[in-house]
């Protein structure tokens, strides 16, 4: 027997919000990301002994590009 439109599963409630905790995880790793960038950065500036934190500016801009390239690969992916 064929399933005709009228037959066809409702979506469950588990796999509803599957979506949302795959987001909301996306974004804790995003600001973890930044963060564990901003603190690698400020102890490098501070190692490093410079006067900008070049360290800091640099590793926040990977970090940022980095979860960004991360993030469009994983909704692309599906």
């Amino acid at each position: 027997m064929e399933n005709t439109p009228e037959q066809k599963k409702k979506p469950s409630r588990g796999d509803s919000i599957k979506p949302y905790v795959k987001y909301s995880g996306m974004a804790f790793q995003m600001i973890g990301a930044m963060v564990l960038a901003a603190l690698a950065g400020r102890w490098l500036d501070g190692y490093a002994g410079t006067e900008k934190p070049w360290f800091t500016i640099v590793l926040l801009l990977v970090a940022v590009i980095g979860t960004m390239v991360l993030t469009i690969l994983s909704i692309n992916k599906k």
